[in-house]
C-alpha cells in the first residue's frame, strides 16, 4: 500500500513539473528564444549518439563485421574444430 502511495505521489509530482515546463516554453519564451532552447538540445542528443556510437566501438558491444574479418573468424573457426573443440 504505501508503495503505491509512494508511485501516486511520484506520478503527481511528474505531472506537474512536466506541465510547469510545457507552460513556461509555450507561454514565457519567445521564439528565437525558443529555436535556441531546440537547437541546444538536438546539439546535444547528436553529440550523445556520436559519444555512445564511439563508446561501442571501442568496448565492442556493436561490432559490425567486415569481409577480411569474416573469412578470418571462419580460419579461426575451422583450426578449433580441427583440434577438436
Amino acid at each position: 500500500m504505501q508503495m503505491l502511495k509512494r508511485l501516486r505521489n511520484d506520478m503527481i509530482g511528474l505531472t506537474i513539473i512536466v506541465s510547469a515546463g510545457a507552460a513556461f516554453y509555450y507561454l514565457v519564451l519567445t521564439d528565437e528564444a525558443r529555436a535556441s532552447l531546440n537547437k541546444a538540445v538536438g546539439t546535444i542528443v547528436n553529440s550523445y549518439g556520436r559519444v555512445s556510437g564511439v563508446i561501442e566501438d571501442v568496448t565492442g558491444i556493436v561490432m559490425e563485421e567486415e569481409e577480411p574479418f569474416l573469412s578470418n573468424r571462419e580460419s579461426v573457426i575451422a583450426q578449433w574444430k580441427n583440434l577438436g573443440f
